[in-house]
């Protein structure tokens, strides 16, 4: 989950050809979806991502609803982010999806994006092809609170929502701002979980793990990295503002992340 502070505003398939004696031309049978397989844990397709052992391909189903689509140059460096990262010799392809208003709501929860996607979702795994569903809502987050906004969420092993009208909004509160590098901070954060970091399927090579502490003084994991300035960390786009209006560019994963991903068979 990607959480920003601002004053301005995370089978088998048997294909029957029908071969009867009556009628030879008879269309196939469609394939059975196992749709289950893309509604798992998050981090659970850590591996699934990184390497080619079980997928060689991935297909990013791109959702969003009219006036929020992302911009093509956030979908253009998601590709290419996946690519630096993810051993898939048969690439990466995309499937555009116009989804439906999702009404008057102020908000969104768990449930409501879960439906979401289930009224919408077409890509899902198929042979050697990793589906992946990526919603940009036209809607904020229910999590939100005050002046502390949520901007994405990756909440199952091939499912993420980002939340582009908070971030459409962020954007246009500034001058000269820059919404592609705001996308895209946020959608390669979200990737970094499904990914599996940190802790969340890809295992820690060197505890770098951020905690947040309790009012009792006990500290909890929270699955963001602990070093300033990483992609994964927990404060990481608090920089958005000055990214989105100067010259920088979407944060990186540190090397300890790095680390942990080329453990686990990424790049």
């Amino acid at each position: 989950m990607l959480k920003i502070k601002s004053y301005l505003l995370l089978l088998f398939v048997f294909v029957i050809f029908s071969c009867s004696k009556d009628d030879d031309n008879s269309d196939p049978t469609p394939p059975q979806i196992d749709k289950t397989v893309n509604q798992q844990t998050l981090g659970s397709s850590a591996r699934d991502f990184l390497t080619a052992d079980n997928f060689i391909s991935i297909r990013l189903e791109i959702a969003y609803v009219q006036g929020f689509k992302p911009t093509q140059s956030s979908i253009d460096g998601l590709v290419t982010f996946l690519q630096s990262r993810c051993y898939k010799p048969a690439n990466i392809s995309i499937k555009e999806t116009v989804v439906a208003p999702t009404g008057d709501n102020a908000s969104l929860d768990i449930d409501e994006i879960v439906q979401i996607e289930s009224d919408n979702r077409t890509v899902y795994n198929t042979g050697d092809e990793l589906g992946v569903w990526v919603f940009f809502a036209d809607n904020n987050s229910d999590k939100d609170e005050g002046n502390s906004v949520i901007l994405g969420t990756a909440y199952r092993n091939t499912s993420c929502i980002i939340f582009e009208k908070t971030i459409q909004d962020i954007n246009n509160s500034l001058v000269g701002g820059d919404l592609s590098r705001i996308e895209g901070t946020s959608l390669h954060h979200e990737f970094g979980h499904l990914f599996g970091l940190v802790d969340l399927g890809t295992p820690m090579l060197v505890d770098h793990q951020d905690t947040t502490a309790a009012d009792d003084g006990t500290s909890t994991p929270n699955r963001h990295c602990n070093v300033e300035g990483c992609l994964m960390y927990f404060q990481t786009v608090t920089n958005v503002f000055s990214m989105a209006m100067g010259n920088g560019s979407v944060a990186e994963f540190d090397e300890l992340c790095l680390a942990d991903l080329k453990a686990n068979g990424g790049k």
